[in-house]
């Protein structure tokens, strides 16, 4: 049985946790060259020395790291924003598997911390590296248009925990990213602010009911334990990859309606039998890559939570 999103968010943070502990106890003059990098950044000075150039500020006391100080620093950094945003990418992916996935979107929340961490160690201790940074980020265009807007809250939250990192606080890079999940997550899990996801479960337990009565009379069968939802922009080849996939797949599975759209698309339902939801999630997946671009999106549910709502 697959195990919740929850216990297992919880153990990748514990076992980080773990490793971290590990890595002090190991190396104990490690924290006393982090606490000295926090003392000569941003963050260490600018209450004390607010409005004079921070260049003129650090310049001497940055030269009492070595430069293979400086590249420890900026490797920790690096690994830390990677190793805070990597459950943040597979929250992503677990919430977006029915719709809305969008892989650059993956690989920018993983890749974009760590760029951040190592930029802001570089520019941090030099004003002028500051402006001229800005400059060519200025001169530079980049156009990208996100599929979901919920998509640009996954992209500042990269930044931000990039930024810790490269001021080394930890801390707050962590607690960002415990907390980010927990609420994307539960969000996800209650269907939060979907009004009609009640109607819509309704409407599609009308439709399978009977499929499911005569399945049901056939007791030398197993009953089926989930609903596939394929949608495709072209009907024939759509079917033709979800049924090889099936057959491969699934222990039973049985075409219960096909329902045209006034878009021009067409919705498969099947009736399905799988070992657990991990062989449907996979099941999903496959057919979206293999599928596209005649299955535009394809969902499982499982029939235990399918259940005809009422309308107020």
């Amino acid at each position: 049985m697959r195990s919740s999103p929850y216990l297992r968010l919880a153990a990748y943070y514990a076992a980080l946790g773990a490793a971290v502990w590990l890595l002090i106890t190991l190396f104990p003059a490690l924290p006393g060259l982090l606490d000295h990098f926090r003392e000569i950044s941003v963050l260490g000075i600018a209450a004390a020395r607010r409005g004079r150039d921070l260049e003129q500020v650090v310049g001497p006391s940055a030269q009492t790291l070595s430069q293979g100080a400086w590249a420890l620093i900026t490797l920790l950094s690096m690994l830390t924003a990677l190793l805070l945003v990597l459950p943040v990418a597979w929250v992503y992916m677990v919430t977006k598997r029915r719709s809305g996935y969008d892989q650059s979107v993956v690989q920018t929340v993983i890749i974009l911390p760590m760029t951040v961490a190592g930029t802001v160690i570089l520019v941090q201790n030099s004003l002028a590296l500051a402006f001229a940074l800005a400059a060519i980020v200025a001169a530079v265009r980049f156009r990208n248009t996100l599929k979901d807007t919920k998509d640009a809250v996954y992209i500042f939250l990269a930044l931000a925990v990039g930024v810790a990192a490269g001021v080394f606080a930890p801390t707050v890079a962590a607690v960002m990213s415990v907390v980010f999940n927990a609420v994307v997550l539960t969000l996800w899990q209650f269907n939060v602010g979907n009004i009609y996801a009640d109607r819509l479960g309704a409407d599609r337990a009308a439709r399978l009911e009977p499929h499911l009565a005569a399945a049901a009379d056939d007791k030398k069968k197993k009953r089926f334990n989930g609903a596939l939802v394929i949608h495709a922009a072209r009907l024939e080849p759509a079917q033709r990859v979800a049924e090889a996939l099936l057959d491969d797949q699934a222990k039973r599975w049985k075409l219960a309606e096909i329902v045209p759209s006034d878009r021009g698309t067409s919705t498969l339902e099947y009736l399905i039998r799988v070992k657990d939801d991990a062989v449907a999630a996979a099941l999903v997946d496959d057919l979206k890559a293999q599928g596209a671009p005649d299955i535009v999106a394809a969902e499982f549910r499982s029939l235990r939570g399918l259940k005809p709502g009422k309308e107020e």
